[in-house]
């Protein structure tokens, strides 16, 4: 593979006028920013720029994503905040394939950085980074966005969805298809700083659903976990040596008939691979009449290790397992935590003999856009917590103890603390 060109090692992005170089092995280009894009080239009815597209359209070529796939204006819905703590945009598009988010400056440098090493990475076969297709600036807007591929193809609801990151910053996102709402403890939030009881219903509710998310036993079959140890060892490497950090660790596990296994063409997709190819989403059976689906992939690594990072870092010098950490150590954790808790022991799905379902399948079954955006408190969610049978956690691996609840109590009728009706029910303590 050939270096970058020297402009980006200055961090300086090529000129939209600069000239293509010479092609190197398997036809890769040697720099790493490309003109702007021509006219022909439209999101949602307007022209934009683009960026390395030369790069992406190999990735869209791979994964059969004609040019056009954002051109109409209709198949897009509304930009809404993402949640996450810099308040980027986010769309989806409407037969949720795709995702739209917003960069801000570091990200958007970021990328312009690694899109080359990016590509090859993800060319590789082994890798769990999220799949990148498009990366544009609006010039009416002057905003910048890319496009990924939306992990979780499955309609859903998830028995679980979780944003870990193998820290203190792990959460729950969903419990049996509902939201768990994001409410932090910020320094100015002073009235969260007297206790538990305290804080709100939704408060709780958010902050068992981390300790939840820590103690996650994640269940696959043997064969699975090497795979995705294998590309974690790879991915991680790859973070390190680019300086990233604070990426996230996307798990979404979907229950199943035996009926639905049979009937649900995407499903017989990944049924149809070959071992070790870990196509999504990843299969186990539960019990002879049960499937868990299992959608797992890296997201948000477009995070440098910069000055502001590291003052960050002095900041929280009292925090305990922070994932404010420079890239290596961080990676060497992420690895470390999921080498942990990636457990195998699980009964493999008995795969499909024919090759008849070799071609992708329509994303008839992705979850809706009005899924994607809408939150439940937690008043809401009591009635589903108490028809819980095995909370949110995966089944327990190899015969393992159950995961108790943040300070071992037993969902009751008292206040809504730690252990209350509240987010207890989420939890079927051992006692």
């Amino acid at each position: 593979w050939l270096k970058p060109h020297w402009l980006s090692h200055l961090g300086l992005p090529l000129s939209s006028s600069s000239p293509s170089v010479g092609r190197g092995q398997a036809d890769w280009p040697r720099h790493q920013s490309c003109a702007m894009a021509s006219t022909s080239f439209k999101v949602v009815g307007c022209d934009v720029q683009v960026w390395n597209d030369e790069l992406f359209q190999k990735v869209r070529v791979r994964d059969g994503v004609p040019d056009n796939f954002l051109a109409d204006p209709e198949g897009v819905g509304p930009f809404k905040a993402g949640g996450g703590k810099g308040g980027d945009l986010m769309a989806f598009t409407k037969d949720a394939k795709y995702i739209i988010k917003e960069l801000n400056k570091g990200d958007h440098a970021a990328l312009l950085k690694i899109t080359s090493s990016y590509v090859e990475r993800v060319f590789s076969g082994k890798s769990l980074l999220c799949t990148f297709y498009l990366h544009y600036t609006d010039p009416s807007t002057d905003k910048n966005f890319m496009v990924m591929k939306n992990l979780l193809a499955h309609k859903g609801p998830y028995t679980g969805l979780y944003d870990l990151k193998g820290c203190a910053d792990d959460k729950t996102l969903e419990v049996n298809g509902r939201k768990v709402k994001t409410v932090n403890k910020r320094v100015w939030h002073l009235h969260m700083w007297g206790g538990d009881c305290c804080w709100s219903d939704d408060r709780v509710t958010y902050y068992q659903g981390k300790v939840a998310a820590r103690r996650l036993a994640i269940s696959v079959t043997d064969e699975q976990r090497k795979a995705i140890i294998e590309r974690l060892e790879l991915d991680t490497a790859w973070l390190a040596e680019n300086s990233l950090m604070d990426y996230s660790l996307l798990l979404g596990m979907h229950r199943v008939s035996q009926a639905e296994l049979e009937s649900d063409p995407r499903l017989r997709f990944a049924r149809s691979g070959l071992p070790g190819e870990l196509r999504q989403p990843l299969l186990h059976r539960e019990n002879k009449h049960d499937v868990m689906l299992v959608y797992i992939g890296i997201i948000d690594f477009l995070q440098t290790w910069t000055a502001g990072k590291q003052v960050a870092m002095c900041l929280k010098v009292m925090e305990r397992n922070k994932a404010t950490i420079p890239p290596h150590p961080y990676g060497k954790r992420f690895l470390e935590h999921f080498s942990r808790n990636i457990r195998g022991g699980a009964k493999p799905v008995e795969p499909l003999e024919d090759s008849e379902d070799s071609q992708p399948q329509p994303a008839m079954y992705a979850r809706a856009v009005s899924d994607a955006v809408t939150y439940y408190s937690c008043e809401d969610l009591r009635e589903d917590l108490r028809e819980l049978s095995h909370g949110i956690e995966s089944p327990p691996a190899n015969g393992g103890e159950k995961s108790r609840s943040a300070r071992g109590h037993k969902a009751g009728s008292g206040p809504a603390c730690f252990g209350g009706p509240c987010f207890g029910g989420l939890f079927k303590g051992s006692e």
